[in-house]
């Protein structure tokens, strides 16, 4: 399988993915309101404050998304639901905190919302696995798409990646992740980003359900161009498992510093001396020494050089080209060579 065609970068709002741009980072707010906007505004607000790119909820119709006999679900969720105009203001207010507003829909009848909400790109979640009508119908919105691959195997991304082209999407993001909540760490399988990475053109990244944060600074380090991590202000919500695998007001902050300071630490990577490491090169490198007193004349043999710190002297792979050489004058015991020294 080679799936061809998509670009390796573009852009969604003011930010770029891919292309050597700072990871994207999305605040899944999810459910975490349960219907509460007080409590969707204080989410915004945790994302904002933290340095999220963007603010990503959930929209959907609990009767149009679940069947009758999940009754169980649907009135899990029931309740979990906001309206278009809540929304909106959410949206409202994301952007006068600088962020970005995504939203997920969830069935058919929500599509109509993410226009209404000008959404600047389009969040699939990993349930639409085997869903190819659905995916080309949002491709067709004509904005980028952040694909979630939860259960997927490579026939599953490749169904996708070409429901996507059909709807006339080429600026797609593919995001490896694991369905459970939380995900064992023996599951995580970060490795299956490199596989997303050979079979597809466009950025890779991962959308997050363990329950710390190695995983998903581990997917930076490994090269993730979005990543994903849910957020929340409760804890020990009954029926409800979002919590369990978020982060909140104690630590999202420090994840998102910790991501950005990670992506720092990756650097150029080209194999040349820092900028930092320039006095180190004085004092921890090695130069040329007299093993003894050595008088004017002196031909110079093995017994009478060695290699001491500092680097300031001749370097010390040239001691072996030192040997045979004259000494124009007289150098003492335990001193540094110097080029003039020699005849």
């Amino acid at each position: 399988m080679q799936s061809a065609g998509f670009q390796d970068q573009f852009a969604i709002g003011d930010r770029q993915i891919g292309g050597g741009a700072p990871c994207l980072f999305i605040a899944e707010a999810g459910v975490a309101h349960f219907g509460d906007m007080d409590l969707a505004i204080q989410l915004v607000e945790l994302a904002a404050e933290a340095g999220a790119d963007v603010f990503k909820t959930q929209v959907f119709d609990v009767d149009q998304l679940i069947a009758a006999e999940l009754m169980e679900w649907r009135d899990r969720l029931r309740p979990r639901n906001l309206s278009l105009p809540e929304f909106k203001e959410l949206k409202t207010l994301c952007d006068e905190r600088g962020l970005l507003f995504m939203a997920t829909a969830h069935n058919e009848s929500r599509i109509p919302w993410l226009e209404e909400l000008d959404v600047p790109a389009i969040k699939v979640g990993s349930g639409e696995r085997g869903n190819p009508g659905f995916l080309t119908r949002l491709a067709e919105l004509g904005r980028p798409m952040l694909v979630s691959t939860g259960m997927y195997d490579e026939r599953d991304v490749e169904e996708a990646l070409d429901a996507c082209a059909k709807g006339g999407c080429d600026q797609v993001a593919l995001l490896h992740c694991i369905t459970a909540y939380p995900t064992p760490s023996d599951q995580v399988n970060l490795m299956a980003m490199d596989r997303l990475a050979e079979i597809f053109d466009g950025p890779v990244g991962y959308s997050d359900h363990t329950e710390d944060h190695l995983a998903i600074l581990s997917a930076v380090a490994r090269g993730a161009e979005v990543v994903e991590k849910h957020i929340t202000i409760l804890r020990d919500v009954p029926n409800a498992q979002d919590w369990k695998v978020s982060a909140g007001p104690e630590d999202l902050g420090n994840l998102i510093a910790d991501i950005r300071r990670l992506e720092a630490m990756l650097g150029h990577g080209r194999k040349e001396a820092a900028d930092v490491e320039q006095e180190g090169r004085v004092w921890a490198t090695k130069s040329v020494v007299a093993t003894r007193d050595l008088p004017a004349d002196t031909v110079l043999g093995p017994d009478d050089l060695i290699t001491k710190r500092p680097g300031t002297g001749i370097p010390a792979n040239q001691l072996d080209q030192m040997i045979g050489r004259t000494l124009a004058r007289a150098v003492a015991a335990d001193t540094l060579l110097q080029m003039d020294d020699l005849a």
